[in-house]
């Protein structure tokens, strides 16, 4: 069911790429949204990275090979962040985790996310996410389902908000760091309020974050 770009614009094999004083990685191009203001609607690379399109989708130790070729005593995270929702590969995300906190145990990762995890793979697959993944941002762009749909497109409906929501309060409390985002160009002051509620009765963390273009080299962007 997921939006599968995976062929139609392949020419990279990059993998990781860096980001300031973080590696981030680019395990797919498949995702589950088709949000209006996605970079790669209208782009083809990251922060100045060589083009996030994949020839291929990487396997884990392929991964963890690039991530050991870029890395710098200065790196302070790794983040699942590419062109594409990570989950949708939730294997390949799992045992690159696990590679990752083997390697460089002291090294937190984060986890870019839609939240759509529950409704891609199953339930339980929030629950394998604990003591691998030290923080999860979410994606969130609307205080309601209506709204969510209309901007982010998802093959599951309107049922993707309320999914969304229910991961991230199986996060809190079991992944150190929960936060929320929404794009600050897609919503009304008055929807980002609503949705400020909405992540505080949760026990969330709230971002309001600009809009990425393709030559923003700002990690806060994402």
């Amino acid at each position: 069911m997921q939006k599968d770009y995976l062929g139609s614009k392949a020419r990279s094999e990059t993998f990781a790429y860096r980001v300031n004083d973080s590696i981030y990685l680019n395990i797919t191009n498949r995702c589950t949204n088709d949000c209006t203001f996605c970079l790669r609607n209208n782009g083809d690379t990251a922060y100045g990275s060589n083009s996030l399109w994949l020839k291929r989708e990487p396997s884990p130790i392929e991964v963890l090979t690039q991530v050991e070729e870029l890395f710098f005593p200065e790196c302070n995270g790794f983040v699942f962040c590419g062109y594409g929702e990570p989950t949708c590969r939730f294997d390949a995300l799992i045992e690159t985790a696990k590679l990752l906190k083997k390697a460089y145990p002291l090294i937190p990762i984060r986890l870019n996310t839609n939240g759509q995890s529950e409704l891609i793979n199953s339930k339980e697959s929030t629950k394998m996410l604990f003591g691998l993944i030290d923080s999860v941002s979410i994606s969130m762009n609307a205080s309601n389902e209506t709204e969510y749909d209309n901007i982010c497109h998802s093959v599951f409906g309107k049922k993707a908000y309320g999914s969304m929501l229910d991961f991230a309060s199986q996060c809190v409390g079991n992944i150190e760091t929960v936060q929320f985002s929404v794009v600050e160009t897609t919503i009304t002051d008055e929807d980002i309020e609503k949705c400020r509620a909405i992540v505080n009765k949760i026990g969330a963390k709230f971002r309001v974050r600009k809009f990425i273009s393709e030559n923003d080299k700002n990690p806060e962007g994402k």
